[in-house]
């Protein structure tokens, strides 16, 4: 497991899985392949709380982003068959949120259709309440920003991902990241600055949401 610094308003570091091979990794997914049901809860305890951030910088609120994370960590029960190789876990896996939630939404419009939208929920634990305001304020920056902008912006500079391991997951060539890395963070300063036009960018704590 590596520590990367995350660059969007934030010096912290913080860690995250590795999207490459490591032997545990390999044997823990061969483990699960074999039906070992303890493997599988070590698998789902590793990924659970990874998959619902996911959904929720994806723009699902909290109770339908833990419905979304069961449907994908399910999912993965019934497809792990399908991974190509253990390299692909970490892409392969991201895949199925990308798909889990962008139905999750697509139901969420219609819903939303006939009735007003909800406010903003809290959907991670804080101890102060600053941090709070920053992780509502922080998901209203990127609820304005497109699928494209906002899956890059979050594997980049709130998960810590390469522009390497980033093209793997997002299957474009990395030419194609960093440009939607550059204008999805042009487009985060842009709604940050007319939501709070008295703090900087760089007030965006974004240690909320990780275990």
């Amino acid at each position: 497991m590596r520590e990367r610094v995350i660059n969007l308003g934030c010096s912290l570091q913080m860690p995250k899985e590795d999207v490459g091979h490591s032997q545990p990794r390999s044997a823990l997914l061969e483990a699960c392949r074999e039906g070992d049901q303890r493997a599988w809860r070590r698998l789902f305890d590793e990924h659970a709380a990874q998959v619902y951030r996911w959904a929720v910088f994806m723009g699902l609120p909290p109770a339908e982003a833990a419905d979304a994370s069961q449907e994908v960590l399910y999912t993965c029960v019934r497809r792990l068959h399908t991974c190509p190789n253990d390299e692909a876990f970490m892409p392969w896996l991201y895949q199925i949120v990308r798909r889990v939630v962008a139905n999750a939404r697509r139901n969420r419009w219609l819903a939303n259709f006939f009735r007003p939208e909800s406010a903003l929920e809290q959907a991670f634990e804080h101890t102060e309440a600053t941090d709070r305001d920053n992780e509502l304020c922080v998901r209203r920056c990127l609820s304005g920003l497109s699928d494209a902008q906002r899956q890059v912006l979050v594997l980049s500079d709130i998960e810590g991902y390469t522009r390497e391991e980033l093209a793997r997951m997002l299957e474009v060539p990395p030419g194609t990241v960093a440009s939607r890395l550059r204008l999805a963070r042009e487009a985060f300063k842009r709604a940050w600055q007319a939501q709070e036009p008295h703090r900087p960018v760089e007030a965006a704590g974004l240690s909320w949401g990780k275990p």
